[in-house]
């Protein structure tokens, strides 16, 4: 590719050269199966722009329509079905109750595509904090078939974080301050 540094328009306007460069490195990168942001990073190094300029810029040209074919085409979204969401809860909450993560279950669902896992992951997590509902359903389906179902409202105190409050640590460290004053008197 081509250096356009010296070609560079005023601050806010592409030239020519730039916009092919572009749009050309965008394309290669979407049939390479590389992602876009290292193509605004190698923009970025041959026309002295900043990267998040570069990705605005792209975004906005797809936007107006001014980009066509390949370039503006993402994957579709595929919407779940009601019973591909209750298969999907069945597998994680059986394999969660076995001691495996959610990650290494989508993971599995998605034959090993990080695409499919984030999309099983995903589902997973809006279905657990969108429908309880489902969710105990699913799970006592699992348990009147004899299979351990994993419930993902009840946390292990082990799993457990206890965080303080603010009034709490607040109190604490003023409590921690007093004992080091009392400490320093002592050793005076």
């Amino acid at each position: 590719m081509e250096s356009c540094k010296s070609e560079t328009a005023a601050k806010g306007g592409w030239t020519q050269q730039e916009d092919r460069l572009l749009l050309s490195a965008a394309q290669a990168a979407r049939q390479d199966g590389r992602a876009l942001r290292s193509v605004f990073e190698d923009v970025a190094a041959q026309t002295g722009r900043k990267p998040n300029s570069i990705r605005n810029y792209y975004y906005e040209r797809i936007k107006q329509g001014d980009v066509e074919g390949e370039l503006c085409r993402s994957a579709a979204f595929v919407p779940f079905e009601r019973d591909e969401v209750r298969a999907m809860l069945r597998t994680i909450l059986a394999q969660r109750a076995k001691g495996i993560s959610v990650r290494s279950c989508t993971l599995a669902m998605g034959n090993g595509d990080t695409r499919s896992m984030l999309r099983y992951q995903n589902k997973y997590r809006s279905v657990i904090k969108k429908d309880p509902a489902l969710v105990r359903e699913v799970m006592a389906e699992l348990t009147s078939e004899g299979i351990a179902a994993f419930d993902p409202y009840v946390q292990p105190l082990a799993a457990r974080r206890e965080r303080l409050g603010r009034a709490e640590a607040l109190a604490f460290f003023s409590a921690l301050e007093e004992l080091a004053a009392s400490y320093k008197k002592l050793m005076l």
